[in-house]
């Protein structure tokens, strides 16, 4: 990956979590690069494409209409490598459209903190994205054991 020194990727978490809470999806997809690796404890595979962050921002948002991300802090970040880390909290209800398979909405709520983890290039788009937080946490409070 080559990256340079002086790019400042300090401001992308928030770039990202406000396409995530404006459910912008042009928004959202720009903030990838065209080929992307995210990895999610809630998915079953990595995500590789842009069609595939599609699939998974528009269920996210059809599961939990009211799904919102509060960054917690700054961002922890390495210029050099094009490295950002953000603590967040994770709100929503699973009210919408099941985001789990075979599972209907439960109308639970939901909080659940974790973080997420990108690699951004110079053009300030993500290669890469793991988010880091405790999916079986997450599936108790969506009524799922």
């Amino acid at each position: 990956m080559t990256t340079s020194p002086t790019v400042d990727v300090s401001d992308y978490p928030a770039r990202y979590f406000a396409a995530w809470n404006g459910r912008d999806i042009e928004a959202a997809l720009q903030a990838f690069a065209s080929t992307v690796t995210w990895n999610d404890p809630s998915l079953p595979a990595t995500i590789t494409t842009l069609d595939g962050a599609r699939g998974f921002f528009e269920g996210s948002w059809a599961a939990f209409p009211d799904l919102t991300f509060e960054a917690i802090g700054l961002p922890l970040t390495d210029a050099t490598t094009g490295r950002v880390a953000q603590e967040w909290r994770m709100t929503g209800t699973d009210s919408g459209v099941g985001f789990i398979p075979g599972h209907g909405p439960s109308g639970n709520e939901f909080e659940v903190l974790g973080m997420d983890m990108w690699v951004v290039t110079a053009d300030l788009t993500a290669t890469s994205v793991t988010a880091y937080y405790d999916a079986a946490s997450f599936a108790r409070q969506l009524g799922v054991s």
